[in-house]
């Protein structure tokens, strides 16, 4: 019997299961909701870079566990706890970590990160991770799917939000690794820096070569400012398997004799 077929026989109507990177992540998603994109696996693979080597590491706004997944299996990060607030997401996040076999180094938490000093022990990380909600609440339409909405709008938190639940889970020197649309980059380091997460790694995402940044990766520090080092830009698509570019591909070519027809991410 295919190995898959519990799995797929598991899913609900709305649901798909999805793989992604190379060490056979499958992740439960809503075919109609907010489903992970190509940001989740470059946020991974540059936290994992530029993060602490060992330690715990906390996700904040975790969704169905792209992030976490990716750090524990593929790069061997964690443990990592993987903090969610919405509770259908939450559930499928806690199927995906049986799903992948990663009981004891994966732990789904539900809460607010707005509540950050009530649920999480103070300076108890070493790295965390957050790829937040892009848009300001006011910002365009709000998607009619409250699921969508929350992931896509900041509409339970704002990137203020975000940054002080990471100055809070940190250690002392721990970082912080965020995504966010290059057109909000001031902004972040703002923020970031009015927190004393002291920017040390920024990097620009370009679709093609040619083509302005659509995003940006920071790693931070806290309370050491050891200036900002900008890396080279990340060139997603290319003439790579995929049609990415080299080093992307390589982040998400699946395990030899794993079909990739599964991957959808959005890009």
């Amino acid at each position: 019997m295919n190995p898959l077929t519990p799995m797929l026989e598991a899913l609900g109507p709305d649901e798909t299961l999805d793989a992604i990177g190379t060490a056979g992540i499958r992740v439960v998603q809503r075919r109609q909701g907010y489903r992970f994109n190509l940001d989740a696996v470059l946020l991974a693979a540059f936290a994992a870079a530029e993060g602490a080597q060992e330690g715990p590491v906390l996700e904040l706004g975790a969704g169905s566990g792209v992030v976490s997944f990716l750090l524990a299996r593929q790069f061997h990060r964690g443990p990592v706890d993987a903090l969610e607030l919405q509770p259908t997401v939450h559930a499928r996040l806690e199927r995906g970590v049986k799903l992948n076999a990663l009981e004891g180094q994966v732990r789904p938490l539900l809460g607010d990160l707005r509540e950050a000093r009530t649920l999480l022990p103070p300076g108890g990380h070493a790295l965390v991770v957050s790829n937040p909600p892009y848009r300001r609440a006011s910002a365009g339409v709000r998607s009619p799917d409250e699921e969508r909405a929350l992931s896509k709008q900041e509409l339970a938190c704002d990137a203020a939000a975000v940054v002080a639940a990471a100055r809070h889970a940190l250690a002392p020197g721990g970082g912080v690794s965020l995504v966010y649309p290059a057109a909000r980059l001031a902004e972040i380091l703002g923020e970031l820096t009015a927190a004393r997460l002291f920017p040390r790694a920024l990097r620009l995402i370009h679709a093609r070569v040619e083509a302005p940044a659509t995003r940006f990766l920071v790693h931070a520090l806290r309370d050491q400012d050891r200036g900002l080092e900008v890396r080279p830009p990340l060139i997603v698509h290319g003439e790579g398997p995929g049609g990415y570019g080299p080093e992307v591909a390589a982040l998400m070519d699946p395990p030899s004799g794993q079909s990739s027809d599964a991957v959808q991410p959005e890009t």
